[in-house]
């Protein structure tokens, strides 16, 4: 069939030139085509070669009820729209915006995939499903943006296909208009800080590894849990070897939601816990602790519980990281070396067997599961092996948001590794048999000769911005990214690291360079598209990497020091992302006690602890007039203020290191300092700063614990 398609250049010339900044792909109240029988459409309808040509047509916005261009038949429960376009790759820019006039929910689909999904519960939805929430009001004029990755679409005609769903049969009216727009010429845009998002921050000085954790001063951190606490429900103790950190957000909240913690311990576990954060004390609390119950004799157990994943569904996956070739149930599956799916609400595993039983992800493979990423349609999994092949993996479901049953693929380079990096910028996936018990139970030696071994591949994630494939190997030292093609990739190419590659950024004492080091072990993203990297070897740091880095053009900060002895593991994000939970795995015992955003002292020498971090603002009792330590006495005193700019601190009463830190309104460091020492009084001007400024706040912080926060306003 032909189709009838739009094109850029078409919608661009306004005037007689094309518009400077943004170019439509299609504008609101464009043609669309639409069914609106009441009857549920065949899977295939979104498809980009379906065919629509009998399909009812017209302009939006489209409904009843409310004001619209075309009316389609009413009482409709879900109805469905489909446009096709074209676009020319090179034109787009790394994300493409979609507007949304909804009323009431929406799954849209580019070329046949799920790319937005608003209103509407998780897991799989039908004809049937109604829309989570009632949209009235002003909301119902509102056009909602999201986001889609240039690397969704294809060179030339695309179609765009959007199911509306009522918040029920009786409603008076159901509404829908959308426009497409992209920003020309442009690739992986930076994104400018704006002080108000957890990836906005002065790095950390470089440091081996001290008594503390060193974040920096720009945020705050709370202790949520930690090893050896009591589980509130259930009985018994928290495990530990805290490590793969999810949360789970309850109807999408992003401050009430599950956490879950896994245990990389012999045998293993997972901590599933529920949290919520109080506005008003701006702290979070957790108000539920179990075990996930692996007790079920089709399970055996669980061993190693390193990193997971948290699928688009709601659902908790953990990997064990260790394989063993006992069978202790005699079910002809070997006990441990699987990816397991846990429902976060009843902290039980899913069931995968046949006969409705709870068993484990046995088509994914046995292997040294490291992680799992799930793409946002839940069609594609992707994981790697920690020893064995060193490999990276690829799953496609069967049926999307089912994880049981799939097809297993292996990446392989076409000219494979030279000093760790690609030769070329192309590869293939490599399938691998995994449908009998004795493929899944030899995974490994079935894929050792298809793929392309990377050396400890510790996590896989994809980017929300660009769509490609990040992983990270151990043994390599770097970050790499791939384009995923379907059955072939490219763009092969390192993205990030390498032993003795250094990098530059600025700190609160200048420009400081770093080695990047090695033990690359978490991948996580902000929405930003900024690669936060967590390392499990060298100095045990957090690095932060813009979306636009390169090698040759690099863009990385230092986020983060772990206290010694310790490693971070699995960062992951609330769906704001002002709250970023990761944990402290096996911190020595001789580190410091600490003061936390609760103002009280914390405790976690030697035991595993989880921990959640976020700008000041958003943390507990940060920026307030008079935070002070309750275990020390010192109330400190700022003369004259108002000022000038000349003060003294007074009352310091023998303190040592005593470092002070001041921030303008909004919330950018000004002025840094540390005196090292014994002091009783410290003389400090800030006559620039407070010119600039008119109002700072003094952070001032010491050796034993002490905090005190002061605001300093302009004569």
């Amino acid at each position: 069939m032909k189709r009838k398609l739009l094109t850029v250049a078409a919608l661009a010339m306004v005037s007689g030139s094309l518009l400077n900044a943004q170019t439509f792909i299609f504008n609101k109240n464009s043609s669309w085509k639409y069914k609106d029988n009441n009857v549920a459409q065949i899977a295939q309808w979104k498809d980009a070669n379906y065919d629509i040509s009998t399909w009812s047509q017209g302009d939006g916005p489209l409904g009843y009820g409310d004001p619209v261009t075309t009316t389609t038949a009413t009482g409709l429960v879900t109805a469905y729209f489909a446009k096709d376009f074209t676009v020319n790759l090179n034109d787009l820019s790394a994300t493409v915006e979609l507007g949304v006039m909804r009323d009431d929910g929406i799954v849209v689909y580019l070329n046949g995939e799920e790319v937005v999904r608003d209103n509407m519960p998780t897991g799989v939805i039908d004809f049937n499903t109604l829309s989570s929430t009632t949209v009235d009001g002003a909301a119902e004029s509102v056009y909602n943006i999201f986001s889609i990755p240039k690397s969704k679409f294809v060179n030339g005609a695309n179609r765009i296909s959007i199911e509306l769903h009522n918040r029920g049969a009786a409603s008076s009216d159901l509404r829908i208009d959308a426009y497409l727009k992209m920003v020309a010429n442009t690739t992986n845009p930076s994104v400018s800080c704006n002080s108000t998002h957890i990836s906005c921050f002065t790095s950390i000085v470089p440091t081996a590894q001290t008594n503390k954790l060193i974040i920096p001063a720009e945020h705050k951190y709370q202790l949520i849990l930690k090893e050896g606490e009591n589980y509130t429900e259930g009985g018994g103790l928290v495990g530990g070897q805290n490590d793969f950190t999810a949360y789970v957000p309850k109807n999408g909240s992003a401050t009430n939601g599950y956490l879950s913690v896994n245990h990389e311990t012999n045998p293993g576990g997972v901590t599933m816990a529920e949290i919520n954060y109080n506005a008003t004390s701006k702290l979070w609390q957790l108000t539920k602790s179990r075990a996930v119950s692996f007790s079920a004799p089709s399970l055996v157990q669980t061993i190693r519980n390193c990193s997971g994943g948290i699928t688009p569904w709601g659902t908790v996956v953990t990997a064990e990281e260790q394989t063993t070739s006992s069978d202790v149930n005699g079910d002809g599956m070997k006990d441990y070396g699987w990816l397991v799916e846990i429902d976060p609400a009843t902290a039980q595993v899913i069931s995968q067997n046949t006969d409705g039983s709870k068993g484990k992800l046995w088509q994914m493979g046995i292997m040294n599961h490291e992680n799992v990423v799930v793409n946002n349609a839940g069609t594609t999994a992707y994981y790697g092996e920690d020893g064995g092949t060193h490999m990276v993996y690829k799953y496609v479901m069967d049926t999307p948001n089912n994880l049981s049953s799939g097809n297993l693929y292996v990446l392989k380079l076409d000219q494979g590794l030279s000093n760790g990096d690609p030769v070329a910028t192309t590869g293939v996936w490599v399938q691998v048999p995994n449908k009998t018990k004795a493929d899944q139970n030899n995974t490994s030696t079935l894929a050792q000769s298809l793929g392309t071994s990377f050396n400890g591949i510790e996590d896989v994630d994809i980017s929300p911005i660009d769509g490609k494939i990040y992983f990270t190997a151990k043994g390599l030292n770097k970050v790499y990214r791939i384009q995923d093609n379907g059955m072939t990739v490219s763009q092969v190419e390192t993205f990030v690291g390498g032993l003795t590659t250094t990098y530059s950024f600025e700190t609160a004492q200048g420009t400081k360079t770093e080695a990047w080091g090695d033990g690359n072990d978490n991948l996580t993203f902000d929405e930003l598209g900024n690669l936060w990297v967590l390392q499990d070897g060298g100095k045990n740091y957090i690095w932060v990497i813009a979306p636009d880095h390169t090698q040759a053009n690099p863009k990385v900060k230092l986020f983060a020091s772990m206290p010694a002895g310790s490693e971070p593991t699995g960062l992951t994000f609330t769906p704001d992302h002002k709250f970023g939970f990761f944990s402290i795995q096996h911190p020595d015992s001789t580190i410091s006690t600490d003061i936390d955003a609760t103002g009280n002292t914390i405790d976690y020498r030697g035991k595993s602890a989880t921990i959640v971090v976020a700008l000041k603002n958003n943390l507990g009792t940060a920026g307030t007039l008079g935070t002070i330590d309750t275990h020390v006495e010192n109330t400190v005193t700022v003369a004259p203020n108002p000022t000038s700019g000349m003060v003294k601190i007074n009352s310091l009463k023998g303190l040592k290191d005593i470092s002070v830190t001041a921030y303008s309104i909004d919330g950018k460091i000004v002025f840094t300092k540390k005196f090292s020492g014994t002091n009783k009084s410290l003389d400090l001007d800030f006559t620039n700063q407070l010119e600039a400024s008119r109002v700072l706040i003094v952070n001032i912080e010491a050796e034993e614990g002490f905090q005190q926060t002061v605001k300093l306003l302009k004569k």
